[in-house]
């Protein structure tokens, strides 16, 4: 299937940061994007750019010094950033299923393969369970929701108190300088006033919650019961149901002939294995799955190798192997993270096109992840351009390789080889800016030589080039001065449109 307009991933102003020794970490900077049914979103930029910060924060395997600070993540009508992480493990790797940089670290040395592929269908296959919690999901949601309410007026109150003192310093500090009309006395009557002010409305509001808490949780506690009891007699007539054709087919079985007796006898063990699935995932039905997506993704002789350990594979029969474990609970989007970096070039491009032919077979959406834009110039339908923590260029393939807008994006195609290259190539010059103190202006500008003074001072906004193209550079303002892209970016540009031509003319 092709891909439509239906949006299957929203995410706005996703920003995330990291506590440690030295302070916070702002590894992604409102990150907003939509991600279409059927389409790939490549995201192309330096290590440390924050592309796989925000690839783990959707798949909710942050690091546990990580925070979500603001944002959304929106699939199916939920915000994932604030489930509960009892349900967020139903989503991981059922709707959201994620390949990684190396597979040698990815899998288990001393597991069988086969076990590895089947352990997640075995763990999360259970059928009964996962009924009654979707009898009762919208009552546990309640309860999750007021929680996370409380927490966050707890949190409010406590941010208030910092901001507050920091508020009474500096003004304090004014009184010091004579730049201020105001009494120590008065400013702290203030601030201790507004502080006494907030916590009384955030304590009431907070008491209202917990009243509202004690009664979903009522609801809850009967709602699992019910759920419980409609799975427990559903169970029970299926289980009559089978028992009772299994009755009928041992009375046939007396008066067959022998032919029909080894048919009747598969047809009880096919009645009972029916039985243990409608249960759970069994052993026997996950391997056949596992079995089943070994051959999808290409590995010869799947029955054999379902016993062998990764040892006894090689670097892409590896990375097959974690796209199949990946591929087995049938997820909604794909997430790849620089899966073709620890392999040669021969081996990428069979990976490559494997991820392409099972994002089309199974009409998935993917976000390919990768700091190398040539690994993604055949296969992305749109490509996102990160840096320092955020998106500073958006658009088609066409749009990025054809008709790139910002400097950096300039600078990443000057630095990437082709085939009919004859320039020197460009090396970027300067490091990423440090993360604990993010420069005010745009995150490019000590590295970009068309920097300009309000570089230095003011973040740029997304300007708008087309309905699907936008970049955040000064340069793109109606009183910039016009600058060209440099000259290896144009004379790449005429190579690939003469090589499209050829193509066509063939």
């Amino acid at each position: 299937m092709a891909k439509t307009d239906k949006i299957k991933l929203d995410v706005n102003n996703l920003t995330v940061s990291f506590g440690t020794t030295q302070g916070r970490v702002r590894a992604v900077r409102g990150v907003s994007f939509k991600l279409r049914e059927g389409e790939t979103l490549a995201v192309v930029g330096e290590s440390g750019s924050g592309k796989s910060v925000t690839a783990r924060t959707i798949m909710g395997i942050l690091a546990g010094n990580g925070t979500i600070d603001d944002g959304e993540i929106n699939y199916a009508g939920e915000d994932l950033t604030k489930i509960a992480e009892d349900h967020f493990h139903e989503l991981r790797g059922d709707k959201v299923g994620m390949i990684f940089q190396d597979p040698m670290s990815s899998l288990n040395p001393i597991m069988r393969i086969g076990r590895q592929i089947t352990e997640g269908l075995i763990l999360k296959g259970k059928h009964l369970k996962n009924r009654e919690k979707k009898l009762y999901h919208e009552a546990k949601a309640r309860v999750d929701s007021l929680h996370r309410e409380i927490k966050h007026k707890k949190k409010q109150m406590k941010d208030k108190k910092e901001a507050l003192k920091k508020q009474e310093t500096e003004e304090l500090e004014k009184i010091e300088e004579n730049n201020s009309y105001k009494t120590k006395s008065e400013v702290k009557a203030e601030i201790k006033q507004e502080l006494s002010s907030f916590k009384t409305k955030t304590r009431k509001d907070i008491q209202s919650l917990k009243v509202d808490l004690k009664k979903a949780k009522v609801i809850l506690r009967k709602d699992k019961a019910k759920a419980k009891k409609i799975v427990r007699q559903e169970w029970r007539d299926e289980k009559a149901r089978v028992i009772e054709l299994i009755k009928q087919k041992k009375e046939e079985i007396k008066n067959a002939t022998p032919e029909r007796q080894a048919k009747i006898k598969a047809e009880i063990a096919d009645l009972k294995e029916g039985l243990r699935r409608y249960k759970k995932v069994t052993k026997k039905q996950a391997k056949e799955r596992a079995i089943q997506v070994m051959e999808e993704v290409g590995i010869d002789n799947p029955e054999q190798r379902f016993r062998q350990y990764p040892f006894q594979f090689s670097g892409g029969m590896r990375q097959r192997i974690v796209i199949a474990i990946a591929l087995t609970a049938n997820p909604d989007i794909l997430i790849c993270d620089e899966p073709t970096t620890a392999l040669d070039v021969t081996i990428q491009a069979q990976i490559l096109e494997l991820i392409e032919d099972l994002k089309i077979k199974h009409n998935l959406s993917v976000i390919f992840i990768t700091h190398d834009l040539g690994v993604v110039a055949n296969m992305a339908d749109r490509i996102a351009v990160m840096y320092a923590g955020k998106f500073v260029e958006l658009g088609t393939a066409e749009d990025i390789f054809y008709d790139p807008k910002h400097p950096y994006t300039w600078a990443l195609l000057s630095s990437m080889p082709d085939l009919d290259s004859k320039e020197k190539l460009n090396a970027i010059p300067g490091t990423p800016p440090n993360m604990l103190f993010p420069p005010k202006g745009d995150a490019f500008a000590d590295r970009n030589e068309y920097a300009m003074k309000i570089d230095y001072k003011k973040q740029p906004p997304m300007f708008d080039v087309s309905e699907t193209h936008k970049a955040a550079t000064w340069l793109l303002h109606e009183d910039a001065p016009k600058v060209e892209m440099p000259d290896i970016i144009k004379h790449r540009i005429e190579r690939m449109l003469k090589n499209s031509e050829k193509e066509v003319s063939k």
